[in-house]
């Protein structure tokens, strides 16, 4: 029961706010001794009652202060109403305090000399309290920011988690596909072949779990995906796959490539009135940036809507550069109906 007790105080900052005028009263005596001379003796029940009082009319400034006027009035920018309330509360304090103390003092006080030391010391607290406060509130949203972002990263990992694990079955969907062509060709490479798709299906499985990898890695793996689907392609089929710049252990996200170029392998090959081509181009001649184009040629080039069934992996890919490289990615898609060229652009953050 106390402990519940004393987590609700703690919560409401009562703890706190105690020490803070536990605090104040021991510098009231401490100044009482420098200025007026007195001694921890003289410090009679009439001169603690004194300071009890004064100390309790501070705080009902002070509160009034951070409970009214700076909510109500200094956060709602309405400073001109705040500046005249807060000498309202200053003066309530000084005539309180003022006609207060001639209970327990036998000379009375000068009400200027009295009314300027008082004006100082309500305004030195109010300052400490106010400054006290916009720390405890800049703490406060600094940590609920931080609580934020930490939902949102667990979010965002979430996400990607599952985009990923998305991918995955996408891939070994059309890897199926590569093996049942390659069994009704009876092809002498077959076995090559198949020996191939399990290194990239390896690939897929436990090393794309990573967060990122050497571009060289990848870049290896395309190329092993490209080999495997240039095998059993139109032997029409013109095909380039050209890397320019040696920033090859550049890191980045695994298997956001591919889906660019399952589709044009997709499309590239099925053409009757063209002469087939597939263009993969990569630039890392800048560190921390990678550069990837390719263009096919095809007049099968329908909108990714019309097709049933098409297009999953590219939105996959879409949703995945977002969540992984917002702001610092340029994908560019151009379709003009025979021609489909992608462009994108990723800028990697330095560890």
């Amino acid at each position: 029961m106390l402990k519940k007790f004393y987590q609700h105080l703690r919560k409401r900052f009562v703890i706190p706010h105690i020490l803070f005028w536990m605090v104040s009263i021991v510098f009231f005596m401490l100044l009482l001794i420098y200025t007026r001379g007195f001694k921890i003796s003289d410090i009679d029940l009439r001169t603690a009652a004194s300071i009890l009082v004064t100390v309790f009319y501070l705080a009902i400034s002070v509160y009034i202060n951070l409970l009214w006027l700076i909510p109500g009035f200094f956060k709602k920018r309405k400073f001109i109403l705040f500046s005249l309330l807060q000498v309202g509360n200053i003066l309530l304090f000084i005539l309180l305090n003022y006609f207060t103390s001639h209970m327990f003092e036998e000379d009375r006080p000068e009400f200027i000399n009295e009314a300027i030391a008082e004006m100082i010391l309500v305004t030195l607290f109010l300052i400490v309290t106010t400054l006290l406060k916009f720390m405890r509130d800049s703490i406060a949203l600094q940590d609920a920011e931080i609580k934020v972002k930490e939902v949102e990263a667990q979010k965002v990992r979430a996400e990607l988690q599952v985009l990923k694990s998305q991918v995955n079955p996408h891939f070994f969907f059309n890897t199926l596909n590569s093996l049942y062509s390659l069994s009704l060709d009876k092809s002498e490479k077959t076995p090559e072949m198949i020996l191939k798709l399990s290194d990239l299906m390896r690939y897929v499985i436990y090393e794309s779990k990573d967060n990122q990898l050497p571009l060289k890695k990848q870049l290896d793996f395309l190329k092993s995906y490209v080999y495997l689907e240039r095998m059993r392609s139109d032997e029409k089929l013109k095909l380039t796959f050209d890397v320019k710049g040696d920033h090859l252990n550049t890191r980045i996200d695994p298997l956001l490539f591919i889906a660019f170029i399952e589709n044009a392998f997709k499309h590239g090959c099925r053409t009757a009135t063209l002469e087939p081509y597939i263009h993969i181009y990569f630039n890392v001649e800048i560190p921390d940036r990678v550069e990837f184009i390719i263009e096919n040629n095809s007049d099968d080039l329908l909108p990714l809507d019309e097709k049933k069934g098409t297009g999953f992996g590219l939105m996959n890919v879409k949703k995945r550069l977002e969540l992984l490289y917002p702001g610092r990615h340029d994908l560019r898609i151009i379709n003009t109906g025979t021609i489909y060229r992608v462009e994108l652009c990723i800028c990697i953050e330095k560890p």
